[in-house]
């Protein structure tokens, strides 16, 4: 005779936590360093609000804002 266990509705899966969960910020910030082209004893001496603003620039991302206008947008808004 066969052993059945009755079915069971089950949730999502969660990661279970574990202690290396903290370092994956620091692991982070080690790839965008190597990604702007940084060794690591350049990292060393950087602040990582430094490595932040370093990585910002590197990859042109401006922040949301005014710019100033071109003259495309200039004869766009005027029909030009």
């Amino acid at each position: 005779m066969a052993f059945f266990v009755p079915e069971q509705k089950r949730g999502p899966i969660k990661p279970a936590k574990s202690k290396t969960d903290g370092n994956k910020t620091e692991i982070e910030l080690l790839a965008i360093g190597k990604r702007v082209g940084l060794n690591f004893a350049e990292m060393n001496e950087l602040r990582i609000r430094d490595l932040l603003d370093l990585a910002k620039c590197y990859s042109g991302a401006e922040e949301d804002g005014p710019r100033d206008a071109t003259q495309g947008d200039i004869d766009a808004f005027f029909g030009g």
